[in-house]
């Protein structure tokens, strides 16, 4: 390593962090414009791969209603957000591709983990342990909420606007928020740095951290807009086949300008 880089990393944790650069709230919605120029030109195969996932959600939905455990559809469905960022791999694939000028398939997005398989997947299971947390605490808030309640909706529909109904919102918002932030400081970035420069995870990790902090009002912003986005989304179903792709594809040209090559 030659004397001028070490100097330019010195004082970080991974010289990755190096490559960290601000930003501006007025970014953020040129992110936006991009990924929906993305998604636009590559809609055929980033809604098609956005409706997989949607098909996944339905069916783990019905399992759950099944399985007489309705208490869990909704944190399933806003544990979405939580592995949203591995899933989003194949939006980052497509945008990739479209600036290269490359073909771009279903299977490019399937199997876009391939570019750095090692890392991707880590993060990916890291994701979905934390869903898996997720659920389980979830059940435990039930259970310290409802005490003695059986998990069916009568008794659960009952008691939405009860007190104890409130405090048990009260609480899986509070936990949902300790997630969201954990998930998007170590994943906002992460997954884009792995497709890209086959960074490998923790180092990702780390850096993905920092760019939040070195742009926090910014990535405050950002964050806003994807709850919104993807609650969007998910209230009306099928419109996450519209605004998933929209958030994968500008969450990569997001990466480009905080840590990639675009200036």
């Amino acid at each position: 390593m030659s004397e001028e880089i070490k100097q330019s990393t010195a004082g970080f944790l991974v010289p990755e962090m190096a490559l960290v650069r601000k930003v501006h709230t007025d970014d953020v919605f040129q992110w936006l414009a991009k990924g929906w120029a993305d998604t636009k030109a590559l809609k055929g195969v980033s809604m098609i791969y956005a409706a997989l996932f949607l098909i996944l959600g339905v069916f783990v939905s019905f399992g759950f209603y099944h399985l007489e455990l309705p208490y869990l559809v909704l944190p399933s469905l806003s544990g979405f957000l939580l592995i949203g960022p591995a899933l989003a791999v194949g939006f980052y694939e497509g945008s990739l591709r479209r600036q290269q000028g490359t073909p771009f398939q279903l299977g490019h997005a399937v199997f876009g983990f391939k570019r750095n398989t090692y890392s991707v997947m880590a993060m990916g299971i890291a994701q979905v342990f934390l869903f898996m947390v997720w659920i389980r605490l979830s059940f435990t808030l039930f259970a310290i909420a409802f005490p003695g309640v059986m998990p069916e909706w009568g008794p659960i529909l009952d008691r939405a606007m009860s007190l104890e109904g409130l405090h048990f919102a009260f609480m899986i918002t509070a936990l949902g928020a300790v997630f969201a932030v954990i998930i998007f400081f170590s994943g906002a970035f992460s997954l884009p740095m792995m497709i890209d420069r086959k960074t490998v995870l923790i180092p990702a990790m780390l850096t993905s951290a920092y760019a939040i902090y070195l742009n926090f009002h910014v990535m405050i912003l950002w964050a806003f807009l994807i709850v919104l986005l993807m609650f969007a989304g998910l209230v009306t179903g099928v419109g996450l086949i519209l605004t998933f792709p929209l958030i994968g594809h500008a969450t990569w040209h997001a990466y480009q300008q905080v840590l990639g090559s675009e200036n």
